[in-house]
């Protein structure tokens, strides 16, 4: 559920001050903030580096991207 990821993420975050932490995930708003994001497809490392990097250089992100924003605004507003 959302809010245990929230709490889990915090952890993360907060660790992540003083040591260097793996995060796999397929929500990207976890990896958003990250040094440097790895995008992989079928196995195969597709590109990486930031957010704004591979916003602007990696359609496979970008993609991923959109289609995760586009899913939770419907998510929230069939909640709403």
């Amino acid at each position: 559920d959302v809010e245990s990821e929230d709490v889990i993420m915090q952890q993360v975050h907060q660790l992540a001050h003083s040591k260097m932490v793996l995060v796999i995930s397929h929500r990207l708003v976890n990896v958003k903030n990250a040094d440097q994001i790895v995008v992989m497809q079928h196995g195969r490392v597709v590109g990486s580096g930031t957010h704004q990097e591979l916003l602007a250089t990696n359609d496979e992100y970008k993609r991923m991207t959109q289609a995760q924003t586009e899913l939770e605004n419907y998510v929230k507003g069939v909640e709403a």
